[in-house]
């Protein structure tokens, strides 16, 4: 039974206990599992990110049209030419620019005025949930839109600015800052895996498979003192689990020591029990033949002599069939007391 375990232990050392490689082991694990965070987080940044940048590309493209509303607006009563306003609208991007002022509307320049617009944003009414939606709805759906863009000129100001312009460039730019980000998020997720994964393999995996690889060596052969794990010096965790596997390992050689001297010391004794059992029963035999001498002294004692040698005998065939494993069962019987007293007492 113990060979059949033996056996099944020498092969699970050499087949399923074996060292995994760095991708697959916990090297590799760490590796993916570092990037994988990385981007996590770079994509629950990049909501808001890519709504602040829309919001932010919105509110330049109409501080651009309301620089050029007020200039416009302060050559009243003149009208601007036809080909000012076409430069001005393509130079602020816009399809047209309306001034609203002291309850009065005015607009300022316009190539052809549209029928109807798709969407109407107000940039002073801001919410990072609603800024975030009206921000993927473009990237995923806009681009041929026609919006409504208005706000006030500066803050606390009454006089309200409002831009009518297609959504395609405002798509054009987000995209392009989307692969920006994509990229940068990439870059980071590969650099901060990296330096996590060299930093922590160095700190814990490291110790970890010196560790297993230590015990693996041990365990091929318990009883040799040069497989010892050597003591490990340091706080943290690791190293006090080294320690405790080179105390336990040292505990170890010593029962595995203490047993072999056992295992010795009985295999001498049941040798010194078999050369005994056999002189004794050379004694027994010569003692049987004192029975028929006639001498009264010699009958006397020759009882006792013949016990004493039978319990001699007795006690070298149990000692033997202990060391066999197979000790007797105790027997009970019954006995005078006062032939005990006797015996000792002769």
């Amino acid at each position: 039974m113990f060979d059949r375990q033996d056996n099944h232990l020498q092969a699970d050392l050499s087949e399923g206990y074996a060292m995994p490689s760095r991708i697959r082991g916990l090297s590799g694990k760490l590796l993916w599992l570092t990037i994988a965070f990385v981007m996590l987080a770079e994509i629950l940044i990049f909501a808001p990110s890519v709504a602040t940048m829309r919001q932010r590309w919105l509110q330049d493209r109409l501080n651009t049209a309301a620089a050029a509303g007020v200039v416009i607006d302060g050559l009243q009563p003149l009208e601007l030419p036809r080909n000012v306003q076409e430069d001005t609208l393509t130079t602020t991007g816009t399809k047209a620019i309306v001034l609203r002022k002291d309850g009065t509307s005015r607009l300022l320049a316009v190539t052809e005025m549209p029928n109807e617009v798709d969407a109407a944003f107000d940039l002073s009414d801001y919410s990072e949930l609603g800024s975030i939606r009206d921000a993927f709805y473009t990237l995923i759906f806009g681009g041929d839109r026609l919006l409504r863009v208005y706000g006030p000129i500066a803050e606390g100001s009454d006089v309200t600015v409002e831009i009518v312009m297609d959504e395609a460039p405002l798509r054009k730019a987000m995209l392009g800052y989307a692969r920006n980000i994509l990229f940068v998020s990439l870059m980071i997720s590969v650099i901060a895996a990296v330096l996590m994964f060299l930093a922590i393999n160095r700190v814990m995996i490291m110790p970890v498979r010196r560790l297993a690889r230590s015990m693996q060596v041990f365990a091929e052969n318990p009883e040799d003192p040069a497989r010892v794990l050597p003591t490990t010096v340091g706080n943290d965790e690791i190293a006090v689990a080294g320690r405790h596997l080179s105390r336990m390992q040292d505990q170890l050689q010593k029962t595995l020591r203490q047993q072999k001297t056992l295992a010795d010391l009985g295999l001498a004794v049941s040798k010194i029990n078999h050369d005994m059992r056999n002189i004794l029963a050379s004694a027994q035999l010569m003692s049987d033949r004192l029975v028929d001498v006639d001498d009264p002294l010699v009958k006397s004692f020759a009882p006792k002599l013949l016990r004493t040698i039978d319990r001699a005998v007795g006690y070298t065939s149990e000692v033997l069939s202990y060391g066999q494993t197979s000790e007797a069962e105790p027997r009970r019987r019954r006995f005078l007391l006062s032939e005990v007293c006797q015996e000792v007492r002769d």
